[in-house]
């Protein structure tokens, strides 16, 4: 009996091996990167809804729609959303920018993996 090693079986292994070598670094660290991606798209989301409550809606009758919850929250929320969209520039261009991986990843896709699974989750 031929070896796990030597054969058809065992050229397709070694074939599939180093291709995922290669790609597996720059998907890591891409997917690393989509983490704090997803916090900021859903900073982005929430301030886009929600953004324009603030104190000033204290004072009117219907609170302009908005609850306490989203009041208070609305300094909290833009505070966040910058400091990590600091951070995705920052981790971006040192990936990216300044010593690209190889081999070269389609960066978008990449980092919005993350969002997609928490977002096709119901979230």
């Amino acid at each position: 009996m031929v070896g796990w090693s030597s054969g058809w079986w065992g050229e397709r292994m070694r074939l599939a091996l180093s291709v995922l070598r290669s790609y597996l670094p720059p998907l890591l660290a891409h997917l690393l990167i989509g983490l704090p991606t997803a916090v900021v798209v859903g900073c982005a989301r929430w301030y886009v809804a929600y953004g324009h409550c603030g104190s000033a809606d204290l004072d009117r009758r219907d609170l302009d729609h908005c609850t306490y919850d989203q009041i208070e929250s609305s300094a909290f929320v833009l505070v966040f959303l910058v400091v990590f969209a600091v951070l995705v520039a920052l981790l971006l261009v040192l990936y990216d920018g300044l010593r690209p991986l190889r081999p070269r990843l389609l960066t978008l896709p990449a980092i919005l993996l993350p969002y997609a699974a928490y977002a096709a989750s119901g979230g």
